[in-house]
């Protein structure tokens, strides 16, 4: 469970709000070409080259309703990769846009595990007046999805070096 004095990143996700830890913030980042085949997760909206290291992009509205039709990418959408630690091998999340970074939280209630898609909401935060679901990075793929992504990301590892577009 977070605590009052940790700072958040504020998503906009399918036009409601959600919090990130900012600990698990590595950078955020511009929607650019993602790169989806039709064999992967749905919950996968592709992978980026990032700096010629493959990114897996999950689509957050996509994660948390697993019916609802994939997020229509556009000027202000926006890519957070996650910092090391937070997810197996390189993942970002995809959010509609980024609203606000480093907000304090006025108070914290908790959420039933069973109340969302793998339990990825973790609680509720009081940010600036209004009442905030605040996602566990640690919760938001199973072991099975993250070694799935892993195994792309390998094979896209590999393609990328052939072509001479992978990092030195």
């Amino acid at each position: 469970m977070p605590f009052p004095q940790d700072r958040y990143l504020l998503l906009d996700v399918a036009g409601v709000d959600m919090a990130l830890p900012m600990g698990a913030v590595a950078e955020i980042l511009p929607v650019t070409r993602l790169e989806r085949q039709i064999p992967w997760p749905k919950v996968l909206a592709g992978f980026m080259n990032l700096r010629g290291r493959p990114l897996a992009v999950i689509d957050l509205a996509r994660l948390l309703d697993p019916g609802r039709a994939a997020t229509k990418l556009d000027l202000y959408s926006h890519v957070v990769r996650l910092a090391d630690g937070h997810g197996e091998g390189d993942v970002a999340l995809l959010a509609d846009r980024v609203k606000d970074a480093g907000l304090i939280a006025e108070g914290i209630s908790e959420v039933e595990e069973t109340a969302s898609a793998n339990g990825a909401v973790s609680g509720n935060l009081l940010i600036q007046g209004q009442l905030v679901p605040v996602l566990d990075v640690g919760r938001l793929l199973l072991l099975e999805e993250q070694a799935r992504l892993a195994e792309i990301a390998e094979a896209l590892q590999t393609r990328l070096d052939a072509s001479g577009d992978g990092a030195p």
